[in-house]
């Protein structure tokens, strides 16, 4: 039998897990900047659980915490390179030509998306992890048509950017 923190973590948290850590990984762009948003965004879920107001959905609510835990960490991380606290950078691993490919791939979609302006590169991340476009603008605070304007140029811009 599960415990009621059992059940919301199992039922709430588990499904939106994974969006909620690719959402930070894309906003922040390292891995442990993205764990470090993804642990402030479980925690801030489960404090203010009672503040869940169905509005939405669970999931659409918990990435909006999740953007702005992202939001926050970005803001700490440019607040320590200010004061020189920010790290050595990131280790190199070496690799066979296949890892570097994907790596290769996966630096170029984040460059690409990193071109986009702010609000397009969140509405078409928590879009692509496949909130609706209603649940995007609950999450972003915005109208639903803007949002729809926002992904579609997102898009645009992301397959030419990708297309060079």
């Amino acid at each position: 039998m599960l415990s009621e923190v059992g059940v919301v973590r199992e039922f709430l948290w588990r499904p939106v897990e994974r969006t909620a850590f690719g959402l930070c990984l894309h906003l922040t762009g390292e891995r442990g900047d993205a764990l470090d948003a993804l642990q402030e965004t479980q925690l801030a879920a489960w404090r203010h659980l009672s503040r869940y107001a169905g509005r939405g959905t669970f999931a659409a609510w918990v990435l909006a915490i999740a953007r702005n835990a992202a939001r926050d960490v970005l803001r700490r991380r440019a607040g320590a390179r200010e004061t020189g606290l920010d790290a050595a950078g990131p280790e190199r691993a070496d690799a066979g030509p296949l890892f570097a490919d994907v790596v290769s791939d996966v630096l170029g979609v984040r460059a690409a998306l990193a071109t986009l302006p702010v609000n397009h590169r969140e509405a078409l991340l928590l879009w692509a992890g496949g909130l609706t476009y209603e649940e995007v603008a609950t999450a972003v605070r915005a109208p639903v048509n803007t949002v729809k304007v926002w992904i579609f140029r997102g898009r645009q811009r992301l397959r030419r950017e990708l297309a060079d």
